[in-house]
């Protein structure tokens, strides 16, 4: 009965792993957009807006990276 217990535990957290890196990549996306966004003529985000943005996004591809995330897992 363990077994099956720590095995039902495991799923759920890879579920809630996949689910995270999941809302990561599109906050990433979002962070490229605000990025993009910068060399259009409109200028919608300040300058600071999008310097956090590079380094959210930065952050966030450190996260994603798999051999990063299996070194943190290990």
């Amino acid at each position: 009965m363990s077994e099956l217990k720590n095995l039902k535990q495991l799923h759920e957290a890879q579920d809630s792993i996949l689910s995270l890196r999941c809302r990561l990549a599109g906050l990433q996306g979002k962070c490229l957009a605000i990025i993009q966004e910068q060399d259009s003529p409109l200028g919608l985000y300040h300058p600071k807006e999008v310097e956090l943005a590079k380094e959210f996004e930065s952050e966030i591809d450190q996260i994603l990276n798999r051999n990063k995330l299996d070194q943190l897992l290990s």
